[in-house]
């Protein structure tokens, strides 16, 4: 097999492991800053192992991007737990699937990156599709909240995506130091941490494979491709996620969901399969 294909291969694997949150979720019956706490307390735990494995000293070039970009994602962590208790985990993941565009758009916005005319209809777009599933919410309050959640988090993770490239930091470190954050939150928020030691098993392999396993093969593969190949392939994520929760629990996505879902991966396939060139032809710059 050769590298790219080795690749591609790692980021689908990736891809896997992240999409199993909803099934893990559904198998927890703690409370939802409990989850958040021992989720990033293990993940930290198994990210630590990592970066003694690999010998990482990426802490010596921490710097002021990485350091808000871990924040962001600490953030990002606060949010995503309680959408998926609070909302369809279909709902979170296609909400989710328009980080490459919301990123490209907030991009433009904090620090001036070219930003086509294109590239803003299809934003555009993905904004009409995330309409559609807020407007499947609607009639419940709770179910409205886990989408604005959801879509909260996925601003995060588009701003810690920015400050991520611009930092000269491992991944690893960020990671860790993005758990730790969430961990010390969620460990404030948490009226009780206090867990049996089935729901402690299920919460240490919510951590190893949704996240831990999730972020080793992801950091293996993206560094072997294009940015735009590791979106495209990072978007099996989203039908995978609502497939894990339909096979476990028969949670069936709503109509407003499957539609929504249509309109945001047709933008972000398009915005994906554009050359970069052509996105930020200078004639066609915002």
């Amino acid at each position: 097999m050769g590298v790219e294909r080795q690749a591609q291969f790692h980021l689908f694997l990736s891809a896997v492991f992240f999409s199993t949150a909803g099934l893990f979720m559904g198998l927890i019956e703690v409370g939802v800053w409990a989850v958040v706490f021992w989720r990033s307390f293990f993940a930290l735990v198994f990210t630590s192992a990592l970066i003694l494995v690999t010998r990482d000293r990426g802490f010596t070039r921490l710097d002021p991007a990485g350091l808000a970009g871990a924040m962001l994602s600490a953030a990002a962590m606060l949010a995503f737990i309680p959408a998926l208790r609070l909302t369809s985990v279909a709902n979170v993941a296609v909400i989710h699937g328009s980080l490459p565009l919301l990123t490209s758009l907030l991009a433009r916005l904090t620090i001036k990156e070219r930003f086509s005319l294109s590239t803003a209809g299809l934003c555009a777009a993905a904004g009409i599709g995330t309409a559609v599933i807020f407007s499947g919410s609607a009639s419940s309050g709770l179910r409205l909240a886990g989408d604005g959640l959801a879509l909260l988090m996925t601003i995060l993770m588009a701003l810690m995506t920015i400050a991520f490239r611009r930092s000269q930091a491992s991944s690893l470190i960020l990671v860790a130091l993005s758990n730790g954050f969430a961990g010390i939150a969620g460990a404030m928020l948490a009226p009780s941490l206090a867990v049996s030691a089935g729901q402690g098993l299920i919460l240490a392999c919510f951590a190893l494979v949704q996240m831990s396993l999730g972020l080793l093969f992801f950091a293996i593969g993206s560094r072997r491709l294009p940015p735009a190949d590791t979106a495209l392939i990072l978007l099996a994520e989203v039908p995978l996620s609502a497939v894990w929760v339909w096979l476990a629990f028969a949670d069936v996505p709503a109509i407003e969901t499957i539609t929504g879902a249509g309109i945001i991966l047709t933008a972000v396939l398009v915005y994906l399969a554009t050359p970069p060139k052509q996105r930020s032809r200078n004639h066609e710059d915002w």
